[in-house]
């Protein structure tokens, strides 16, 4: 199989038809474009949890993917906690290295108000590099979100830059030879996209504001998101891709290597449905945080992202071109 998150054929038959077991409790189980959990607790309470499993070549990654869980937690409609962590070392990795983990992850948890709250730690010579999984965990008062709750006839808001997370990560990766090819204030501002990722103040909006639904642009960009959003209800799409807020320097810098800026690792940016789109951007804005309405919902099962004049219709997510960067 190709590397990065499987496809939606291999999870449909070889991952949720084989997950048979039930409980009362489960109010949200596993399922195409579902990103968290949802457990009843007692009373009115659900507690929400979000994991992920991934290799950290870069320190940074560890932060990304403590805020990618925090922002997903809120995207059900729950208040994130803690952050449970574990850590999986190769042979040759010294103790500095555990340390510069668990202070990265540390500083993660501190940036977005959660906890450090346990995990587990081993050294394998299965691996090469350090295999992290992050479990961030929270609670929905009440009530709670699904991703399967966007419906017809909603406007599309995307809050945040998409590829910033993947711009950063790039152009940190590709100093030296970006820097021989663009000014080097677009290279250093490149290189510091990922500052504010942590999008809890964007999603409070957006709720306040009326949205029937919102998704967390990670992983396959704002391609792969929108597809996955619209996919967990069988709902439709008439959007417009030159409405998508995105910056020029990530458009520049993915052209060298001939990647899709769409498709690119997006943290910090979120897709929400909204009764009213131009509510919700005036208030984002007002907050500082980029907004636009890029398109609506529709009963059509077709997903039609327009260009100009040209139309095409979305397919199923394709690799995240982040997996191209070999570290």
């Amino acid at each position: 199989m190709r590397t990065g998150k499987i496809s939606e054929n291999v999870l449909k038959r070889s991952v949720l038809k084989r997950c048979k077991s039930r409980r009362e409790e489960v109010a949200q189980g596993p399922a195409v474009g579902q990103d968290c959990a949802i457990i009843r607790s007692e009373g009115s309470t659900f507690t929400v949890m979000h994991t992920q499993t991934f290799t950290a070549e870069r320190m940074e990654k560890i932060r990304y993917a403590v805020i990618d869980g925090v922002n997903n937690l809120c995207c059900a409609g729950a208040e994130a906690v803690s952050v449970m962590l574990a850590v999986m070392l190769p042979e040759d990795r010294e103790e500095d290295c555990l340390r510069a983990v668990m202070d990265s992850a540390d500083a993660a948890c501190q940036e977005c108000g959660v906890q450090l709250a346990g995990g587990h730690t081993e050294v394998s010579a299965a691996v090469q590099q350090p295999v992290i999984t992050v479990t961030a965990q929270g609670f929905a008062l009440k009530e709670f979100h699904r991703t399967a709750d966007v419906r017809t006839d909603l406007e599309l808001v995307m809050a945040g830059f998409p590829g910033m997370e993947g711009t950063a990560l790039l152009a940190r990766e590709k100093e030296e030879e970006l820097k021989k090819r663009f000014p080097l204030e677009l290279v250093e501002n490149a290189m510091e996209f990922d500052r504010d990722l942590c999008r809890q103040e964007a999603v409070r909006i957006g709720w306040e504001c009326g949205a029937a639904a919102m998704h967390d642009v990670s992983q396959g960009g704002v391609f792969g998101a929108l597809w996955e959003f619209l996919e967990s209800n069988g709902t439709g799409m008439d959007a417009d891709l030159r409405k998508i807020p995105i910056r020029q320097e990530t458009i520049e810098i993915c052209e060298i290597y001939g990647w899709n800026p769409y498709q690119l690792l997006s943290g910090g940016c979120i897709l929400m449905a909204v009764p009213d789109g131009q509510k919700v951007t005036d208030h984002l804005e007002a907050s500082g945080i980029c907004a636009k309405v890029i398109g609506r919902t529709t009963a059509k099962k077709e997903k039609v992202l327009r260009n100009g004049e040209e139309m095409r219709f979305l397919d199923k997510p394709a690799q995240d071109e982040i997996e191209k960067l070999k570290f």
